[in-house]
């Protein structure tokens, strides 16, 4: 018997997909429990637009994180820190990066996204490279100053 599966079932399958079990199992487990109903031609019908809906939902999330993406790549950000005898006294936290591209671009990222955890202190541009979502990489450019 074919049935269309509500709930993830262990060795069977997961939610929405349409499986095919013995008719014991589907009419004695499976139906009483609420965890899977026939596969008629008209619940497979709602199914097909179900999962439709769902895949248009992703694909504009993807949409989304894939601008975020280029809005993060181009902008630069720039820094300041005091230098004195060629030696910078200070650091740049993700934290206060974050913060500026909130402030300035309006684009919230958490700082657990960053690759490296480490904190700025060398002069000169750097990349940093930031996960966000469906294993997108955005990478940001940061643009340390000394200052005297």
């Amino acid at each position: 018997m074919k049935v269309i599966l509500l709930q993830d079932v262990k060795n069977y399958g997961k939610k929405d997909q349409i499986v095919e079990v013995s008719d014991g199992y589907a009419r004695n487990y499976l139906i009483p429990k609420k965890l899977a109903i026939v596969a008629t031609k008209n619940d497979l019908s709602h199914l097909g637009v179900k999962l439709k809906k769902e895949q248009e939902k992703i694909d504009s999330q993807k949409r989304e994180v894939e601008d975020l993406k280029t809005k993060i790549e181009a902008n630069i950000l720039n820094f300041g820190l005091k230098v004195k005898d060629n030696k910078s006294f200070g650091s740049i936290s993700l934290s206060q990066i974050c913060d500026r591209l909130k402030k300035e671009y309006a684009i919230d990222v958490d700082k657990r996204k960053f690759e490296k955890h480490d904190n700025l202190t060398d002069i000169g541009l750097h990349y940093l490279k930031i996960k966000l979502d469906f294993k997108i990489i955005a990478t940001l450019k940061v643009q340390v100053e000394g200052i005297k």
